[in-house]
């Protein structure tokens, strides 16, 4: 089998995000082009906000029925999304851009020992991305399935204040809600972008841990601490422009896991509990998507500093092993946080989160039963 390349793996990630233009222009893209991407964004926002009214018109007509509230308020959610990431990464292009070209570079003119790493983190993650962006189009894809089998004329919870039920029209709208319904699953793939970013920054350290253990001087130790202290800035940078993106997907899928829940626990269709199966899988996916390079960032920003321990410092001068304990004293993590909300963005973290999940659900199960 065809070993797949790092280069090939930011195009298969490229392609995935494409529809939520948020993958940042190259730096020497013309005027125009950048123009015409803005307005793309814009646009796209727009019509977003455009069927975000129309659901919150359906919720208007149908505010008695909780069914119909909750499918809104999920569908509600899934289409804020589009906008607040899209709104945040505008303002994050410049950062964006710079550390995408940065990684290309890198990747361009990375030698033989650094491919060779590039290969084995492709290798440890591709099978669950690549899973995580079939998944994440195909719940939008059960969406499309609900017109064939519920009593409902469009894929998602919609009403509008017009006629709709004539063929041009119905064929408009329907295509509107498809595009948007993709973007969302575009949006859902965002993550992965971050998580690439992320990927990156983790196989760029583990690379800088192999060369610190080749170090047998003090002139290649101050070549390695510069690369470290150039690597850990990246990291903060990839950490700064996804931190609030991440901070929405936790709160966005708590209170989409609690209105899954509350629907689960009523009497509905087989169809609507295999989208609410497919989005809670989605929603779960978003966040471990996150933690898991999150986390082996932090294991690996403090494998680098420790590395210099594995080299032969016993053999070194009095001046050297100074320098090297100095490497080991000084050490802090690479943390993905949030000050008074996320306290580090982990493998621990999503444990928690997942058990905190698990006993909402049994709360409102008890709820239920007692009512």
């Amino acid at each position: 089998m065809k070993q797949l390349t790092l280069e090939k793996a930011i195009d298969i990630t490229w392609f995935s995000v494409a529809l939520s233009f948020c993958w940042p222009l190259p730096s020497n893209s013309s005027r125009t082009r950048i123009a015409f991407y803005k307005i793309l964004q814009i646009s796209s926002s727009i019509s977003a906000c455009l069927m975000l009214l129309a659901v919150i018109y359906s919720l208007y007509l149908h505010s008695d029925n909780i069914l119909v509230v909750c499918k809104c308020s999920l569908i509600s959610l899934g289409i804020s999304q589009q906008v607040i990431q899209t709104i945040i990464c505008m303002i994050n292009h410049d950062s964006l851009q710079y550390v995408v070209e940065e990684m290309l570079h890198c990747v361009k003119e990375a030698p033989q020992y650094e491919r060779e790493i590039y290969y084995k983190f492709i290798a440890k993650c591709s099978t669950f991305f690549g899973s995580s962006m079939v998944c994440m189009y195909l719940c939008f894809s059960t969406f499309m399935l609900g017109p064939a089998f519920l009593p409902i004329s469009f894929p998602f919870e919609t009403e509008y204040p017009f006629r709709v039920n004539y063929t041009p029209m119905y064929v408009i709208i329907y295509m509107h809600e498809a595009f948007v319904g993709y973007r969302c699953s575009a949006h859902g793939c965002l993550n992965i972008f971050g998580a690439l970013l992320l990927w990156f920054t983790a196989a760029r350290l583990e690379c800088l841990a192999t060369e610190m253990k080749q170090t047998t001087n003090v002139s290649m130790l101050i070549v390695c601490i510069k690369k470290q202290l150039y690597l850990r800035r990246y990291a903060k940078e990839v950490m700064r422009n996804f931190r609030f993106i991440v901070l929405y997907v936790v709160g966005m899928s708590t209170f989409a896991l609690t209105l899954c829940g509350i629907i689960f626990l009523t009497d509905t269709p087989l169809i609507l509990r295999i989208q609410l199966l497919s989005t809670c899988i989605s929603l779960l996916i978003e966040i471990y998507i996150y933690t898991w390079p999150a986390d082996y960032v932090k294991d690996m920003s403090i494998h680098v500093s420790r590395s210099a321990y594995d080299t032969i410092w016993y053999k070194q001068t009095l001046h050297m092993q100074k320098n090297l304990m100095n490497v080991l004293v000084y050490q802090e993590p690479i943390t993905l946080s949030i000050s008074c909300v996320i306290p580090e963005l982990s493998l621990h973290y999503f444990c928690s989160y997942l058990s905190n999940v698990f006993s909402i659900f049994t709360a409102l199960r008890a709820v239920v039963e007692n009512d």
